[in-house]
């Protein structure tokens, strides 16, 4: 029993209550020092005043200038459980936090003065040190500030998830606080609060350069049927969809990418940025590489003929690959003289077969071949060379038949 509770069980009701009329008319009195005041006060401070209200947890103390401040209703009872105090009697107790609300206490403790720092840290949101000294399925056991205790569910842990966390077991990590209960008796904690916070102002100097026509480097973190998703950097992801991968034909980014790898990218359009479930950024590859068609268009001029085999057969007609990464459409009405329903009835895949490019669509990408026209075109081309031969000598033989008669004109030749 503590020398006050041995007083207050000495002084009668009816003393304390007059005591309270006096210490309130004290506090009135004029020409009496002034009491302070809530933005007055600090942790540690011994503050009196008059207990106003009295609830089954907490009870209130009015003091100053008819501030509030309160107390644990606990504090105002015995060790019997009885209560010792009354509405209207006075007390003094220490200032053990100056949040929103002031907090007193009859005995200040060490934690109770580390627990207002830390609820401090939690209103003004700045990160606390603590050790990690036990672990658990359900996430770590924190002791910071010396020896408060606080938990960091295994959610909170990292940005990411964490199968075992026994590897952060003796780590001195930083937190925010995100819960501050019952005077700093539960305080949890959450490290993935202030790396998702690092993470998003780096990330938000990484959006700053998300211009149409931009030009970044990434790695390659997902690959699916559709597209690849790129890290831009800071958790800044875009998409290369299968068509931007390359300039030929990509049947699953898989052929020409794999996970981890480095590329560079162009960035195409961007869409609500920095909202993170609406975020849309379109990327491509191809953008920043050489446009091979245009190569292609000189190469397989119209009407050249060229060896080319077989890739695809559709009921539309059949692809044929002219070089590595190029490949164009024979429809099925140009695949042979006669009428088919279907191109496996005259071809199969991997065959070789001789086509002719009927047109070159560079915008489009699309090169239009035929089988059926190659013949007349050959049977074209060979008696335009033969008559193109023929005209040849003839012009020689004219021109050796002039050059001649002026040999003769000149008695240089009999």
């Amino acid at each position: 029993m503590t020398e006050a509770d041995s007083k207050d069980e000495l002084t009668p009701a009816a003393d304390r209550a007059e005591q309270g009329e006096n210490f309130a008319q004290m506090l009135d009195a004029e020409g009496a020092p002034p009491a302070p005041t809530t933005s007055e006060v600090a942790v540690g401070d011994e503050v009196s005043g008059v207990i106003v209200k009295v609830e089954d947890e907490n009870s209130f103390v009015e003091y100053g200038s008819r501030d509030e401040a309160i107390i644990r209703t606990s504090e105002l009872k015995g060790p019997d459980g009885e209560m010792r105090y009354k509405v209207g009697d006075p007390i003094a107790a220490f200032v053990v936090a100056t949040g929103d609300e002031l907090l007193l206490s009859r005995g200040l403790s060490r934690q109770d003065v580390q627990a207002d720092l830390l609820y401090q840290a939690y209103k003004a949101g700045l990160p606390v040190e603590g050790r990690v000294d036990a672990v658990n399925k359900g996430g770590l056991g924190v002791t910071i500030e010396g020896d408060v205790r606080g938990f960091c569910p295994i959610s909170h842990v990292d940005t990411q998830y964490v199968e075992n966390a026994e590897e952060y077991r003796g780590q001195t990590l930083t937190f925010k606080i995100i819960e501050f209960r019952h005077q700093g008796r539960v305080i949890v904690l959450s490290r993935r609060a202030l790396l998702e916070a690092e993470q998003d102002k780096a990330a938000g100097a990484v959006r700053s350069q998300l211009k149409k026509g931009a030009q970044l480097e990434g790695k390659v973190t997902r690959l699916e049927s559709f597209g690849a998703f790129v890290d831009l950097g800071s958790g800044v992801e875009g998409l290369v969809h299968v068509s931007e991968i390359s300039h030929r034909r990509v049947g699953h980014p898989q052929e020409v990418l794999e996970v981890g790898q480095q590329v560079q990218v162009a960035v195409l359009r961007t869409k609500d940025l920095g909202q993170r479930r609406k975020e849309r950024i379109s990327l491509s590859i191809k953008a920043l590489e050489k446009d091979p068609w245009q190569e292609i268009k000189e190469q397989f001029a119209v009407g050249t003929v060229v060896t080319g085999k077989v890739d695809g057969l559709e009921d539309f007609g059949a692809f044929v690959e002219l070089a590595k990464g190029v490949r164009g459409l024979v429809h099925v009405s140009e695949i042979a003289d006669r009428r088919i329903s279907h191109p496996r009835e005259v071809l199969s895949l991997e065959e070789e077969v001789k086509v002719v490019v009927l047109e070159v669509d560079v915008r489009r990408q699309r090169l239009r071949l035929s089988i059926s026209q190659v013949d007349a075109l050959e049977s074209e081309t060979h008696l335009a060379e033969f008559r193109q031969r023929q005209q040849q000598e003839q012009e020689a033989e004219q021109g050796s038949s002039a050059m001649l008669e002026a040999l003769r004109r000149a008695n240089l030749t009999d």
